[in-house]
């Protein structure tokens, strides 16, 4: 049973002084630095969104970047491929060209040829002729 005399009082103010006592050397700095490094922490966290949008803002612009260099480089290779399309033309039509001067040439070179070919053969057999109608009358 709980006696209510004067060692009650003193255990109470016994009690209320190590709490003030604890609560100023222990409960207080420990609270405080509780305090602090929840301040950090929220402060770490607050930087981390920041970082985290930045980061999203920076790829969005890397993306967006990558698309128009690969536009430019889809129109540039439409460009190349259109500009060597008209230098194939041009050199193949210069190489026709070139083909048929050379096959004119060759042409010409034959023909000029066959004939002074068919006049010596002629002029050949008007003189064979002439030997055998020789040999025939003679002989």
């Amino acid at each position: 049973m709980l006696d209510l005399n004067i060692t009650l009082l003193f255990q109470l103010v016994n009690f209320f002084v190590a709490v003030f006592v604890l609560n100023i050397l222990l409960i207080r700095p420990i609270r405080d630095i509780i305090k602090k490094r929840n301040d950090v922490i929220d402060g770490m966290a607050g930087e981390a969104d920041n970082f985290e949008s930045e980061a999203a803002q920076r790829l969005s612009a890397y993306e967006e970047e990558l698309a128009r260099a690969r536009q430019a480089a889809g129109l540039a290779r439409k460009e190349g491929r259109a500009g060597g399309a008209a230098e194939q033309q041009k050199i193949v039509g210069a190489a026709q060209q070139s083909a048929r001067g050379i096959l004119d040439e060759a042409r010409r070179t034959v023909q000029a040829e066959a004939e002074a070919t068919l006049k010596d053969l002629r002029a050949r057999t008007a003189a064979v002729s002439a030997q055998l109608v020789d040999r025939l009358l003679k002989g």
